[in-house]
């Protein structure tokens, strides 16, 4: 494989993170106001509040995650990319369970939680792939 043709997986990486950064703005936003409405209009909401506790969980972690994958990733410090990589587990369980779990689930939220989870995915992939040697792109001085 030629030197041209390899892929530059640390910009790919901070491109999914810079797309994610904004997805998971909306994506929160959207979460939030479907659980404040669920809460007015259904009255028999029997995991109101451990749903709405592992939403804020996620919000925190996955805002967390991303700001220390990018510093990571920006600065080129392994270990950051290593602990936002980590924090994509507890995070993609949240997911999980706000996509199938929680008491009443609407189809937008199915829909908005699979786009996150699948973003997710993708960046834990090109994340591992950031963090071996044999991924970089040569540097000419």
């Amino acid at each position: 494989m030629t030197d041209n043709c390899r892929l530059n997986t640390s910009l790919t990486f901070e491109v999914l993170l810079y797309l994610n950064s904004y997805y998971f703005g909306l994506f929160a936003v959207c979460e939030i106001g479907m659980n404040l409405v669920k809460y007015l209009n259904f009255g028999d909401l029997h995991h109101f509040e451990t749903d709405f506790s592992v939403l804020m969980t996620v919000c925190v972690v996955e805002i967390l995650r991303i700001i220390l994958a990018r510093r990571g990733n920006l600065t080129e410090k392994k270990w950051l990319v290593v602990v936002a990589i980590l924090l994509t587990v507890p995070s993609i369980i949240g997911v999980v369970y706000l996509m199938l779990l929680q008491s009443e689930v609407l189809r937008f939220e199915y829909i908005i939680c699979s786009i996150q989870l699948g973003l997710c995915v993708i960046e834990v992939v090109t994340g591992i792939l950031c963090l071996f040697p044999c991924c970089k792109v040569p540097e000419y001085y």
